[in-house]
Formats: structure tokens, C-alpha cells, sequence
């Protein structure tokens, strides 16, 4: 049985383009946490010169997306439902870390929190994610009528 491999997934994500287009970096993923880093670069600052809204709201849902696929069966996929973020000062210069972690996971949803810091330590923005897990069952775990038959005139897998 596979299980979740940590450094794997990190590398993986790392070298995502738009976790790099972003200057994202997943440094932790397990037992339903995360975290996650974003330097702060002129091209992703706002009118005023601080961290746009859009890099935080990616980040929220990246965090807490990094700590639920630590915990969820590797078969399984999932997609945002849904994100909210509180904005509650500036981020305007060095790095901003985000650490997400599960609240609840069930069979076909799960919810999460972020809260994101700057280097200071100070709280500059918290959210939280709903995720909807679509479940993949493998072949070999479907009832046996289902094996072999086919379906509107397609063979099932």
C-alpha cells in the first residue's frame, strides 16, 4: 500500500509553475499541516506596495490544499469549493509564511485555516478553504459485478 512520501510531494509542488510564478515554496506537508512561504516581489505588490490580495488568497488555498493531501488517500483528488480571507495589515517586504492545517476532513469535504504571518511574526491575513474530495475507487475494490462490463457502450476500467 502506498503512503504519503513528504519530500515527494514537496519537490512536486515546488516545481509548479504557478507556485513559482508566485514565489511559493511548500516547506512542510503531514499529519493535516502545512507550510508554506512567499517572497514578496515588486511584480506581486499592489498599487500601495504591499503583497496583492490575490498572492494571499492563492496562498490560503494552496496551504491548506498541502496539508489536505497529506492526510487524504493518495487515490483520491479534490477541488476548491470554496475560500475566505481577512486581510488585517501589510505585507510589504521580505517573506510571508502561511500555516495551514485541517479542521475537519470528511468522506467528500473537508475545511481548513491559514493564518499568514511576515517575518516580524505579525498576523497579517487568516482564511480558511472547503474542498470537496472526490474518492477514486481502484479497480480492484469495485464489486465484481461492476469488473468488465460495460457502460452506454464504453468498457469500464
Amino acid at each position: 500500500m502506498k503512503v504519503f512520501d513528504e519530500e515527494f510531494y514537496k519537490q512536486r509542488v515546488n516545481v509548479f509553475p504557478f507556485i513559482r510564478l508566485m514565489g511559493m515554496k511548500l516547506l512542510s506537508s503531514k499529519n493535516g499541516k502545512s507550510v508554506m512561504e512567499c517572497r514578496i516581489r515588486p511584480i506581486l505588490r499592489n498599487s500601495f506596495g504591499s503583497l496583492h490580495g490575490g498572492v494571499i488568497g492563492g496562498l490560503v488555498d494552496m496551504s491548506v490544499a498541502t496539508a489536505l493531501r497529506s492526510v487524504m488517500p493518495l487515490s483520491s483528488k479534490m477541488t476548491t469549493v470554496e475560500y475566505k480571507v481577512n486581510f488585517l495589515r501589510p505585507a510589504t517586504e521580505g517573506k510571508v509564511t502561511a500555516r495551514g492545517n485541517i479542521l475537519r476532513m470528511g468522506k467528500t469535504i473537508a475545511v481548513g485555516a491559514t493564518e499568514i504571518r511576515d517575518g516580524a511574526g505579525e498576523i497579517v491575513a487568516f482564511g480558511s478553504a472547503t474542498y470537496y474530495i472526490l474518492n477514486v475507487r481502484s479497480r480492484e475494490s469495485r464489486p465484481a459485478i461492476m469488473k468488465g462490463k460495460k457502460a452506454r457502450g464504453r468498457k469500464t476500467a
